[in-house]
């Protein structure tokens, strides 16, 4: 299991009742996932990580669109079985009153 305070973040073994890992992110997480049982996504408001619980911190995987700025909504993450191809899925308002560009 995976815990976020701020921007720190922890993953605990509840079989061993151990805290595995802790890391303090640069910038806050804004959205987070599990991507694969070793492998947990973290969107900060520029950039996405992976950080496989077997190393010690995040690895930085790419800078976020600026299409997909500070005022979106990260709505959804996924990533291929091989992890070389990354979706990001986030929503803002638009322009017009009432509308959702995403």
């Amino acid at each position: 299991i995976a815990l976020r305070a701020q921007q720190t973040l922890q993953i605990f073994n509840l079989e061993l009742r151990a805290k595995m890992k802790s890391h303090n992110m640069p910038n806050p997480v804004v959205f987070w996932k599990w991507i694969s049982p070793n492998t947990i996504a973290l969107i900060t408001s520029t950039s996405v990580f992976h950080w496989n619980i077997e190393n010690d911190a995040p690895t930085k995987i790419f800078e976020r669109n600026p299409a997909l700025g500070e005022q979106s909504q990260i709505i959804n993450y996924q990533v291929s079985v091989d992890q070389k191809w990354c979706l990001l899925c986030g929503i803002s308002a638009g322009q017009t009153a009432g509308k959702i560009v995403g």
